[in-house]
């Protein structure tokens, strides 16, 4: 599928911003109620050297991607498009390596799809 289909079928591209300091595990996108994501874009930008990772769920849930990040490092992946199968699920990314303020910056977009 691509960036079309899901323009063609109606919905609506939504972009989520985070911003990390330390090395937690932190949301990127939480669907509302009764939808999943299907992730389009994603754009990395970092301060320090360290790793980031990406789960469904959380953290015992599918690991999506992980990332090697170099120090002041922007990265955006070729990710394709990333598409929860499971509803209700949360995006969450964990940092690893050093930590410092405003360490990470995630830019992700895509769109919420509802339960049909």
């Amino acid at each position: 599928m691509s960036v079309e289909f899901y323009l063609t079928k109606g919905y609506t591209p939504q972009t989520k911003t985070v911003t990390v300091s330390g090395l937690d595990t932190f949301t990127v996108w939480a669907p509302t109620t009764s939808t999943r994501i299907a992730l389009t874009n994603l754009s990395i930008s970092n301060n320090y050297a360290g790793t980031l990772a990406f789960y469904w769920g959380n953290l015992a849930g599918s690991k999506v991607a992980e990332f090697l990040l170099g120090a002041s490092g922007n990265i955006s992946p070729a990710i394709g498009i990333w598409e929860g199968t499971a509803y209700d699920r949360t995006l969450f990314g964990k940092a690893g390596g050093s930590a410092g303020t405003d360490g990470i910056r995630v830019n992700a977009t895509g769109f919420e799809i509802p339960f049909w």
